[in-house]
């Protein structure tokens, strides 16, 4: 491991999005939960837990314009400030302020995960830019493996109230430690630019340059997409699953928190990926993966369901990395930032349809079906990664 050649910007945002997700994932994961109790239909739920998604897929060509121009810090700074109005919104409980906590969260993630992921990628040397990947996700996944657990105890003791509330706080605390360790960014840089964004030419020039590269971005993005469908399917399917399985919140916190634990070991598949060859290991992980989602289809039993959750999270997590890296290797470094924006517009519409899916089939024919699709779009992406081994 050559974790001394992981660029510093990339630990300081991870320690930010540590501190931003870790009262957030608290609660987030029992969020299908929460909108239940005041939302009975599934497809509803599905259809909220879909919005953020859609919301970045109209913000994401532009916010990426926003960071090649403006530079990622003054982006992640503002998406850091929107991440404190969710918490808000779901603390009134209606219909509508559910929707608008929905929508705030879009803002935020299209801001944070833009800003970052493309400071941490152009920051890193081509030797390590899987381990500055899983660096740079590790504050985040570190918060997702204690938060749930954190969050079910609350929940169970307390209600939902006081996670939102902790929310709120955290959301606000990573704003100063942000600005502490990183600053503000340019923000005379991102007024200049903003005219830019809106001008008809910008993205005429986005669509060129999207062209002129689409040989080589098209696996990336083939692979983004459909990984996206898989593992937003988790964000519905399993915490309403748990729930009709008859898991207590203390015991859904813990399942959620324990299949967490291997995306805080990302280094590991990044150290594998970067000697094995990343296309190869995303042809092994994605038929691997397989047997673990029908498994989820097949069984109500609570214990079976959190060891098969956790396999199936544990092959996940190891393929972002791969799939991350092989778009930065693909992309030019002068319009990285300006790609990236297509690299999550993809990997938004993937997280758009996959919980709006599993809402639509979980209404129809049960949740069980959920992971049976899912376990369909794994075989499409090991058919993706495999013919292109093959070529």
């Amino acid at each position: 491991m050559q974790f001394d050649k992981v660029p510093d910007i990339a630990k300081y945002i991870s320690t930010v999005y540590l501190v931003a997700f870790l009262g957030m994932n608290t609660i987030w994961y029992f969020l299908p939960v929460y909108f239940e109790q005041n939302i009975s239909n599934v497809f509803l739920i599905g259809l909220l837990t879909s919005l953020p998604p859609l919301i970045a897929i109209l913000l994401d060509i532009p916010t990426g314009n926003m960071v090649q121009r403006a530079g990622g810090k003054v982006i992640i700074f503002i998406g850091l400030i929107m991440a404190i109005f969710p918490g808000l919104f779901y603390l009134l409980a209606t219909p509508i302020a559910l929707f608008a906590g929905k929508f705030f969260e879009g803002l935020n993630k299209v801001m944070i995960w833009n800003g970052g992921w493309s400071i941490s990628l152009q920051s890193s040397e081509d030797s390590v830019e899987a381990e500055t990947v899983s660096v740079f996700l590790l504050g985040s996944n570190i918060a997702a493996i204690v938060g749930p657990v954190i969050g079910g105890f609350l929940i169970a003791a307390y209600g939902f109230q006081i996670p939102l509330y902790l929310w709120i706080f955290t959301s606000i605390l990573s704003i100063f430690v942000f600005y502490t360790y990183i600053g503000s960014g340019d923000f005379k840089g991102l007024e200049d630019n903003l005219t830019t964004i809106t001008e008809r030419t910008t993205y005429f020039d986005d669509w060129k340059h999207l062209k002129e590269n689409r040989a080589n971005l098209r696996l990336p993005f083939s692979l983004i997409f459909f990984y996206s469908i898989i593992f937003s399917f988790f964000w519905l399917a399993v915490p309403l699953l748990l729930e009709e399985s008859g898991a207590d919140y203390i015991t859904m916190g813990i399942i959620f928190g324990a299949a967490a634990l291997p995306s805080a070991f990302q280094f590991v598949f990044a150290d594998i990926e970067d000697r094995l060859g990343r296309v190869k290991t995303l042809t092994v992980l994605s038929l691997a993966i397989i047997p673990f989602l029908l498994g989820m289809a097949l069984t109500s039993n609570v214990l079976l369901l959190g060891v098969l959750f956790f396999f199936a999270r544990l092959i996940s997590d190891g393929m972002s990395p791969a799939i991350h890296a092989i778009f930065d290797e693909r992309a030019p470094d002068n319009i990285e930032g300006e790609l990236n924006g297509f690299n999550e517009l993809f990997k938004h519409v993937g997280q758009f349809i996959g919980p709006l899916m599993a809402g639509a089939i979980a209404a129809v024919g049960g949740l069980e079906w959920a992971f049976v699709v899912a376990s369909l779009v794994a075989v499409v992406i090991f058919l993706i990664s495999f013919t292109e081994l093959r070529g």
